[in-house]
């Protein structure tokens, strides 16, 4: 017998008094991007925090509420946890920090740049279409070039980060370009169309419905404003994790016979249905 090592990138979080406070940070964090925990490791860091069992088991019932799974808790001795919490977690080496998902500012509809891990992230809208424009952050750009963006979008200027081009139509968006690695697009008010493939590690969340014309291979997260009717359609199934209003199912529980094939997905009676598009 062999055994494998692999490597993965965790979010860590830091819990700080008063926790409802901190709470209400978390749900902020899920209201503006639903899908932003879901199928990801999570370290509970309590280093140096003396917090007691119970306190933190009060914690941990908290964020499974909030579908946030702790993979490990760091900070606390495994002999002191109860059983069917999280394993005692150490070591690791810090990254880079991830900056969570902002909302626009509803006084400046131009442009809006912010950092996130290693990136600058932008929001293009215009005046008559900033309810219908969505959120497109990307992630390829190093702090740098963070501050140019930010001192381009303050002063109207110049360069500016842009996603892929969008055009509001009511309460729908069409995005009429691939969508990238590490961009984002959020339209919780309605439909997304996808005139091309969402790459790996892109995500798309809307309100609505998803259609993608092309490859699905990011994540999709459909009908995050409440609507159990949304569906998510694409020319090719090939996709990291989808999710219908809150329900969600990653690749490794996909029916193996739509994979890389046209497919539609809805939600009925609490579970997802896959089936092929003709």
């Amino acid at each position: 017998m062999k055994f494998k090592g692999k490597s993965f990138i965790a979010i860590v979080l830091s819990p700080e008094p008063p926790f409802d406070a901190w709470f209400q940070e978390i749900d902020r964090i899920i209201a503006r991007s639903p899908g932003f925990f879901i199928d990801r490791p999570i370290i509970l860091d309590v280093r140096g925090s003396k917090i007691p069992i119970d306190d933190l088991e009060e914690l941990l019932s908290g964020l499974s509420e909030r579908s946030v799974r702790v993979m490990g808790i760091d900070g606390v001795a495994g002999t002191r946890l109860k059983p069917g919490m999280p394993p005692s977690f150490s070591g690791g080496r810090l990254a880079s920090d991830v900056e969570v998902p902002e909302p626009s500012s509803a006084k400046n509809p131009t442009m809006k740049a912010e950092d996130t891990k290693k990136a600058a992230s932008a929001t293009s809208e215009t005046p008559d279409a900033q309810k219908s424009a969505p959120t497109v952050q990307s992630k390829d750009a190093a702090s740098s070039g963070d501050e140019k963006a930010s001192a381009a979008a303050t002063n109207g200027a110049a360069e500016k980060m842009t996603g892929p081009a969008s055009i509001p139509s009511g309460s729908s968006i069409v995005v009429t370009e691939p969508v990238r690695s590490g961009q984002s697009i959020l339209h919780p008010e309605g439909d997304v169309t996808v005139i091309g493939s969402v790459s790996s590690g892109a995500e798309i969340i809307a309100g609505g419905s998803i259609h993608v014309y092309g490859a699905l291979r990011g994540r999709a997260l459909a009908g995050v404003s409440g609507k159990d009717c949304a569906r998510i359609f694409c020319s090719k199934l090939d996709a990291e994790l989808v999710s219908i209003n809150g329900l969600y199912k990653v690749a490794d529980d996909f029916d193996g016979t739509l994979r890389n094939a046209p497919a539609q997905i809805r939600f009925e009676n609490e579970t997802l249905v896959f089936e092929a598009l003709n």
